[in-house]
């Protein structure tokens, strides 16, 4: 389901983020697929990808890097955010 993939996204990033892990998100991001950077970059602008920006709304303002066409979302909108999409989307998480 996609927003499994995205939840499960999501943990493995707080997971990396924190430097933490509990028992239960080491779990989930062991079902988390990873790609390298050079994987990423070869889905940039592909129709069924959305690459998604987890950084805090504060880190994300001030940052000079940002990827071109990402989204930025607050985790509290997530479930209504990954709603909005079709359900054949691919998530990046970053």
């Amino acid at each position: 389901m996609k927003s499994d993939r995205l939840i499960y996204g999501l943990l493995a990033l707080a997971v990396i983020l924190t430097g933490t892990a509990a028992a239960p998100a080491a779990a989930a991001t062991a079902d988390a697929p990873r790609i390298t950077k050079e994987e990423a970059r070869a889905l940039l602008g592909a129709p069924n990808v959305v690459f998604v920006d987890a950084r805090t709304e504060s880190a994300w303002r001030k940052s000079d890097r940002k990827i071109k066409g990402a989204v930025r979302i607050d985790k509290w909108d997530l479930q209504m955010w990954a709603s909005s999409y079709p359900d054949d989307m691919t998530f990046i998480i970053y």
